[in-house]
C-alpha cells in the first residue's frame, strides 16, 4: 500500500470486506460505510481472545465513526509507522456499516525485525471475526454477534453442553 493511494486501497479493500461479509453472514449488509480507527495492541496472554474482545469492543463503542475522507489524514499521518493495516465489519445496521481499520505499528514490533521491514510499505488485509460457537464453516452467522451478548452466550452454553455429550 502507498502513501498516495491510501484512500483508494482502503475503499477497495473494504468493498471486499463487505461481500466477504455477506458471503459468509445472513446479514444485509450496507454499502453506506463509516470507520473507527483503533491500535492493534500486544496480547500478554494469547489464551484470553475473549477478554481482548471486550476490551476493544469497550474502546470502540466510544469513538464516533467517521467517514473515510476524514480519517485519511489520520492514517497517512502514521504511516511510516504503519506495519499492518486490517479492516473488520465493526457492526452492520440497515442505514450504514461500520468498519474498524485496526493498525498495528511497527514501533511495536520487535527491535530486530523493526530494522528488517523499516522501508517495508504497510501491509492491508480484510478479516471476518468468527463466533466460536460455529461448528460448520458452511453455516451462516449474524455478523453483529459481538454486539449480542445475551444471544452469545445462549449459544456458547448449548456449544459447551454438545461438546461435552
Amino acid at each position: 500500500m502507498k502513501k498516495e493511494s491510501i484512500k483508494e486501497d482502503i475503499q477497495e479493500t473494504s468493498a471486499k470486506l463487505l461481500e466477504m461479509g455477506r458471503k459468509l453472514s445472513g446479514n444485509k449488509i450496507s454499502n453506506n460505510r463509516l470507520y473507527i480507527f483503533s491500535e492493534i495492541r500486544d496480547i500478554d496472554d494469547l489464551s484470553n481472545f475473549s477478554m481482548e474482545r471486550k476490551l476493544r469492543k469497550k474502546d470502540n463503542g466510544i469513538k464516533t465513526p467517521v467517514i473515510l475522507e476524514k480519517l485519511s489524514p489520520v492514517i497517512e499521518n502514521l504511516y511510516e509507522n504503519l506495519y499492518d493495516l486490517n479492516l473488520y465489519i465493526y457492526r452492520s445496521l440497515k442505514e450504514y456499516t461500520i468498519i474498524d481499520i485496526r493498525y498495528y505499528p511497527k514501533s511495536s514490533l520487535e527491535p530486530g525485525y523493526r530494522r528488517t521491514v523499516q522501508d517495508n510499505e504497510p501491509m492491508l488485509h480484510c478479516k471476518t471475526a468468527i463466533p466460536p460457537y460455529l461448528l460448520n464453516p458452511e453455516q451462516k452467522f449474524d455478523i453483529n454477534w459481538e454486539h449480542k451478548i445475551w444471544n452469545y452466550r445462549w449459544k456458547m452454553f448449548w456449544l459447551r453442553k454438545k461438546v461435552r455429550s
